[in-house]
């Protein structure tokens, strides 16, 4: 087919046509967020600008799934959303359950209605997506019926092998060994000694610590120590106090430079609690006027461990400080399940990141075993949901991002839940 002289030019005109407007697009990329892609001539000079933009689901789930019998919420978002969704099996296509959209919401801000589905009445194990009317299909995800429970192993064992590699840091290793003692039913015993393997591994780790003797005093050492001879000896009491005595001479060696500070406060709890010695009941008690109409003590994870250690110890104890203990880690608790909604809203989320809502978790968890609530498991779990994917970017923050003992104090308490229940 022959074409006239004008068509050619026409076909010209409206090639550069295109091309300039295609380098409009790029000279705003950056402010809209886009990534440019360019086609380099042969001079490197580009010839077509394009953007990509970035592409996130309008259905927002955990991305590490949900246990078969309990909760199972995801959050829709989009500039229209219908009545309802479906949920489907992944490999055969067929839907498996249908239910309706809650709680639908218009935001102004963002332009956007939010809504969710709930499909806690499906208990079947498998593969699933959601999807719905006007907004597309979620991610993949699974149904389980122990998903708090691999969760749990498995960071249990990550941290067991940073033990092993003498990689741990000694935070962790306090973390863990609370979680210990306050579920020790849900820690396995492997090799069958009927000794729990974190203790086994604990003990091996501190006696290749001791070898390194010039190291100068640790007071979060000191409360590790303190804490696994308190643990430990109804399994060898002779190494249990052994362990005990080291620690506490690590402290009077320590006394002369020491101040008033967290750790201190904490190691001064474990050694109370394990010898009821009435000097370190004495140093506790200086840092009753601190205590006093203040809760930002809270902050610190070792004062809030080592508070947690004195309101359990069966030795004496000062009653007004327990009492200031009990109020503020309780106020502190009712306080985050009160706003949690605003904290983890899946398009408004009101929290400064993945590390302080695992610190929440971490209060979350100790007035939790101070008083048991289900309101307060059922907050946490909305945390795992939101931290694992059900946030507006549909970011799954989990391993990559945030304290490994934000983490344990969540999948450790859901874990049990799930197992009792």
């Amino acid at each position: 087919m022959k074409r006239g002289k004008g068509t050619k030019g026409f076909i010209l005109l409206i090639i550069a046509m295109l091309a300039g407007a295609a380098g409009g697009c790029g000279e705003n990329a950056d402010a809209k967020g886009y990534k440019d892609v360019a086609v380099a001539g042969m001079e490197d000079t580009p010839i077509l600008d394009y953007v990509v933009p970035q592409l996130l689901p309008n259905i927002l789930i955990n991305k590490q799934g949900y246990p078969a019998e309990g909760e199972k919420r995801a959050a829709l978002k989009g500039t229209r959303l219908p009545k309802q969704f479906s949920l489907v099996e992944a490999d055969s296509g067929d839907i498996v359950y249908t239910g309706e959209i809650q709680e639908i919401d218009y935001n102004e801000e963002l332009k956007l209605y939010v809504g969710y589905a709930d499909f806690s009445d499906y208990c079947e194990e498998g593969s699933y997506y959601l999807e719905s009317d006007y907004i597309g299909r979620s991610y993949i995800v699974n149904i389980e019926s122990k998903i708090y429970q691999r969760l749990f192993e498995e960071l249990y064992h990550k941290l067991m092998n940073q033990c092993k590699e003498r990689s741990i840091g000694l935070s962790e290793m306090v973390a863990m060994l609370t979680a210990y003692e306050w579920y020790p039913e849900i820690f396995p015993d492997e090799n069958r000694d009927e000794v729990p393997d974190i203790l086994s591994e604990y003990l091996d780790w501190m006696e290749d610590r001791e070898q390194e003797t010039d190291e100068e005093p640790d007071m979060l050492y000191v409360a590790l120590l303190a804490k696994f001879s308190y643990l430990y000896q109804k399994f060898d009491r002779q190494y249990a106090t052994d362990c005990l005595r080291h620690a506490s001479a690590m402290f009077e060696q320590a006394q002369k430079d020491m101040t008033e500070d967290a750790q201190s406060f904490y190691a001064l709890t474990e050694l109370y609690r394990a010898t009821g010695y009435y000097t370190y009941r004495n140093q506790i008690s200086d840092y009753k006027s601190y205590f006093e109409n203040n809760s930002s003590y809270l902050e610190e994870p070792e004062y809030l461990y080592g508070a947690m250690t004195y309101m359990v110890t069966r030795q004496k104890v000062d009653m007004e400080l327990c009492d200031i203990f009990m109020s503020n880690i309780m106020d502190r608790g009712e306080e985050i399940a009160t706003c949690h909604n605003d904290t983890i809203h899946p398009l408004t989320a009101k929290n400064n990141g993945c590390d302080d809502l695992l610190k929440r978790s971490v209060w979350l968890s100790c007035a939790n075993y101070v008083l048991s609530s289900y309101q307060y498991d059922r907050v946490m779990e909305e945390f795992v949901h939101y931290l694992m994917g059900t946030n507006l970017k549909s970011v799954c923050f989990y391993p990559e991002e945030g304290s490994m003992a934000g983490y344990l104090s969540l999948f450790t308490r859901l874990a049990v839940v799930y197992e009792e229940s």
